[in-house]
This record gives structure tokens, sequence and C-alpha cells, in this order.
């Protein structure tokens, strides 16, 4: 991957970790490794094991590219939300990566997908523009 797509990719996590209720945005690509973003300042990790956070980026990339077996029936997803206890795991299919984003219960994850596909939107027109 190209230096100036992971700095598009950290600024747009950067972008979305400035909202409130927003504990973490990271663009995942599909072998499940972060290639870009992180935690919102000021968040202390619920999980604090690097290896157990890798297994998670892992999990979301399988889950995703077995639920996409069903894109010609069922359509595309636009987004996988798992709901917990103490955060919102939202899995945000982007071309060929994902965008994970934990957020705290009370954000409505809608307004977070909303919003996340509003600013994968510039990406993919620097992508035609660099092209």
């Amino acid at each position: 991957m190209e230096s100036n797509q992971v700095y598009v990719y950290d600024y747009t996590c950067n972008q979305m970790c400035q909202i409130k209720g927003i504990r973490f945005a990271a663009i995942i690509n599909n072998k499940g490794r972060k290639i870009a973003g992180g935690f919102s300042s000021n968040i202390i990790p619920l999980e604090k094991d690097k290896q157990k956070m890798e297994m998670l980026f892992m999990e979301v990339a399988l889950d995703l590219s077995m639920r996409k077996e069903f894109d010609d029936s069922l359509g595309n997803i636009n987004a996988i939300v798992s709901y917990r206890n103490k955060t919102n795991i939202i899995t945000i299919p982007h071309e060929d990566n994902l965008m994970l984003i934990s957020s705290e219960p009370e954000l409505d994850p809608n307004k977070v997908i909303s919003m996340a596909h509003q600013s994968l939107r510039p990406i993919k027109i620097l992508e035609v523009v660099n092209h």
C-alpha cells in the first residue's frame, strides 16, 4: 500500500476519533492487519493485550469475508454492528479493507455508520484522481 494512502486512512480515522463517543477507529486489511488508525485520545482501551487486539482484527476480517459469500443473493454489506455491554463494534467494508470502529453503547450506530461512509467517500475520490 502506498504511503500517501496510509496517510489518508490515518487522517480519516483520526477524524472519526474526534467524534464524541468514538473509542477507536482503524482501517484493517483483508488479512486482519491494522494499516491505519487507533484509539481516540484520552481513551483507556477496554482490551490492553496487543495479541488479543490482533486476534479481534483477524476475526472481523474473516467474518466480513465469509459474509460476502452472500453478496450476489442478498446484496452488499453496508455495515455489521456487534452490540456489547461496554461498547459497540462496527465493521464497515471499504474496497479490499474495512473500517473498524468501537463506540460507546449510547452512541447511535446508524449515525456512526453514516459518518464513517461520509468520511470514507473522499478516499474514493482521491483514488480516482491519483490514477
